[in-house]
């Protein structure tokens, strides 16, 4: 049957997927690979873990990759794949390796026999055994998931377990695209890629402000960009252009047509090069040049393309916008890099309320494939790359929490489970589902309004830590993966008891899209703190990149932030949070103390480290009550305040009573001013912006008299604002 199998991929131009089992699954691959590449010529990429079983491959030219290199041969394409997954088995690798394989090849994956790779741990999961969860079992579930997916149209699984029939041509046929006398429009490899550049360049030579460009995985998005980029820098005025994506690997296929495009004009250039990377591209007195996320949203520059924008929030986003005079998102709708269609939606709605011009294309035409190729449609229904919430119930009157058993969920209810995750959460990995179905220390809960899941909840179980490992936890010996929140406090906090209670930590909680802002997100969570009291768990917690909506949130549903990352995340421009709620009476006790450990470091910390923090998101995050915390001042500092108070003092005069003030009010947890005002006393008292940023950040004509009015407002709601130094 192999061969047929070989001949049927060939001829209709399709890919097949074989999955080998058995002790000599590689020997067998490379036979398969063999045959294939006695009917023609092709190229041959090989993966294993750490180079484990490679001698067993039997061909003679081939590129051999460790899985922790899969992100770097994206932008490839090879005819033949052999994966040993006998190792190891990340979902993310699976989604990245299985599309550099061209229409016509195979994707050739190796396992032991079936129920010894069902019985052993891949790499990946052991990262699942940590203490005190070492005695509990794998769940399985991923493998089993794989397994079971493979008979499917066009995968076949060949060993000591068979599964799979020869199908036939079931895919469209490709139309190549027609050659225009342009050089650079003729680099294009189909019809979409066309369309799409010529799109780009309508909607930059009409001054719109934005382009937004979303395809699923393997369409050529990258290029068509990188191709447009070298008309755009050789046809305008534009002397620079500054190019990001999370990762540097993600813009190479970027720069490379970039280049292929200048030679395609006869454009003479000069690559920046560093370990192998472009980062910069001269010519003519103009350059291209990369720059992480953080750094390209501030600078300005006329020019800028943004490449997975889907794994940048929003408000990054518009900073892009407000620094560029044209802007290129680019995102995968449905890809590993995950939840490119919820960007979208997030994405569009903002900027069609600011009223900024912008335009628009979706690309759908494989460049490697024909569309309609059926690894594509199993790889999208194995890792839930489409995946999406059911209709919204009418009826909400009926809600049920239910306790997810993933052992039992059946298909469609787990594809709406997770659809709510893709399309609330900007950024979903595969590995994030394998971590879910796998760990034995994460579980799954659900609100449904009759019987169909509203509001889905991904959590995983922390703490109850033996004395000997909080001991190196607090030495700062040994790292405890898996233990986000107690590892924190423990380390930075000493709070050696606090390691010893156990805990849940939300990973992810999602409600539908289209029923979100009716409370059925505070309403899971209420119903998820009844069970952890019930079971005995001692605090519920959190941790996500820092924004104003998330922290609303929290902070409405009763949790407090605990810790902050000291820099901010790379990609997003995030710092990243830690908040609590405690449930028992000892985590009540040792909560009260860490978080004045934490207001106290943050209170220090704003005018310095945290100088460029949101201060929307500074006043959230010291949120909570305190007890303590009363005005101290001197008679000096008393009459200061009084003459601010009255106009006879200016601002600065009186300003370290101020800041005595402003640092009682957020320690005691006030409530006393606006969400605006607050914001505006952390911008100028506690972070010391200048003056013409309070202006123009919240759009004050007359910035002293509106401090000076909030701080009136703020001296009478104070506690102990009458007692003497």
């Amino acid at each position: 049957m192999l061969r047929e199998i070989v001949e049927e991929a060939i001829s209709t131009g399709e890919r097949r997927l074989v999955v080998i089992s058995g002790r000599e699954s590689l020997e067998v691959a490379s036979e398969l690979a063999g045959e294939w590449l006695s009917m023609r010529e092709g190229r041959v990429l090989v993966a294993t873990h750490m180079g484990a079983n490679l001698e067993r491959i039997s061909l003679r030219d081939f590129t051999s990759i460790d899985f922790d290199q899969t992100e770097e041969v994206l932008g490839g394409t090879w005819d033949l794949l052999i994966a040993d997954l006998s190792l190891q088995f990340r979902a993310n690798d699976i989604g990245r390796l299985i599309e550099v394989v061209r229409g016509g090849g195979l994707a050739i994956l190796t396992i032991p026999p079936v129920e010894e790779w069902m019985s052993s741990l891949t790499d990946f999961q052991r990262r699942f055994l940590v203490p005190p969860f070492e005695g509990r079992q794998i769940r399985q579930l991923f493998k089993s998931r794989f397994l079971s997916s493979l008979g499917a149209r066009g995968t076949f699984l060949v060993g000591d377990v068979s599964r799979g029939e020869l199908c036939g041509k079931v895919s469209g046929d490709r139309k190549p695209p027609e050659r225009t006398g342009d050089p650079v429009l003729d680099l294009c490899m189909t019809e979409d890629q066309q369309r799409i550049l010529r799109s780009i360049l309508e909607a930059f030579e009409t001054k719109k402000r934005a382009f937004i460009l979303t395809a699923n995985r393997g369409r050529g998005k990258s290029a068509a960009i990188g191709l447009a980029l070298s008309l755009i820098m050789t046809r305008s005025r534009v002397r620079s252009a500054v190019v990001t994506s999370p990762s540097i690997e993600g813009i190479q296929t970027i720069f490379s047509f970039l280049m292929r495009g200048l030679e395609a004009q006869g454009v003479r250039y000069e690559p920046l090069v560093r370990e192998g990377k472009v980062l910069d591209v001269r010519f003519r007195g103009k350059n291209v040049f990369y720059l992480t996320p953080e750094s390209a949203s501030e600078v300005d520059v006329s020019l800028k393309v943004v490449d997975e924008a889907a794994s940048i929030p929003v408000t990054t986003l518009f900073q892009f916008l407000s620094t560029s005079r044209f802007a290129i998102f680019s995102s995968t709708i449905h890809g590993y890099e995950g939840a490119g269609r919820g960007f979208t939606l997030r994405f569009l709605r903002r900027i069609r309320r600011s009223g900024l011009p912008y335009a628009e294309g979706r690309m759908e035409e494989p460049i490697r494939y024909p569309p309609g190729d059926p690894v594509e449609r199993w790889l999208y229904d194995f890792l839930l790359l489409d995946a999406e919430p059911g209709e919204p119930p009418s009826n909400l009157e009926d809600l049920r929490y239910r306790r997810v058993s993933l052992q039992d969920i059946n298909e469609d209810y787990l594809r709406k489970f997770y659809g709510i995750y893709v399309l609330a959460h900007y950024r979903n990995r595969p590995n994030d589902l394998a971590t879910l179905l796998d760990a034995p220390h994460h579980f799954a809960r659900a609100l449904e309004a009759g019987g169909e899941p509203v509001v889905s909840i991904h959590v995983a179980e922390e703490g109850g830590l033996p004395p000997h490992l909080l001991d190196e936890v607090m030495r700062g010996s040994r790292d405890l993966p898996g233990h986000v929140i107690p590892s924190r406090l423990v380390l930075h906090y000493c709070m050696k008891s606090f390691g010893r209670l156990r805990g849940w930590r939300i990973v992810r909680i999602a409600t539908h899209p289209d029923l979100q802002g009716r409370g059925l997100g505070t309403r899971a969570l209420s119903e998820l703190e009844d069970e952890a009291r019930e079971s005995g768990i001692d605090w519920i917690g959190a941790g996500f990149g820092a924004t104003e909506e998330l922290l609303r949130f929290w902070v409405r549903s009763g949790y407090f932030a605990v810790h902050l990352s000291p820099n901010r995340n790379p990609v997003t421009g995030e710092y990243s949070v830690l908040v609590m709620k405690p449930l028992s009476r000892e985590a009540s006790g040792l909560f009260e103390e860490v978080l004045r450990e934490f207001k106290r470091r943050l209170l220090s910390s704003l005018h310095d480290v945290y100088f460029s923090l949101n201060p929307s998101v500074a006043r959230l995050l010291l949120k909570g009550r305190l007890e303590g915390g009363r005005v101290r001042l001197s008679n000096s500092q008393r009459s200061r305040l009084s003459g601010y108070l009255k106009g006879t003092y200016v601002y600065e005069l009186a300003s370290d009573s101020i800041h005595e003030v402003v640092r009682s009010y957020f320690w005691q947890g006030r409530d006393c001013l606006t969400p605006r005002e607050e914001s505006l006393l952390v911008a100028k008292v506690l972070q010391g912006k200048p003056w013409e940023t309070i202006r123009s950040r919240f759009g004050v004509k007359e910035p002293y008299e509106a401090l000076r009015e909030i701080v009136s407002n703020l001296v009478g709601c104070l506690d102990g604002l009458g007692d003497q130094a």
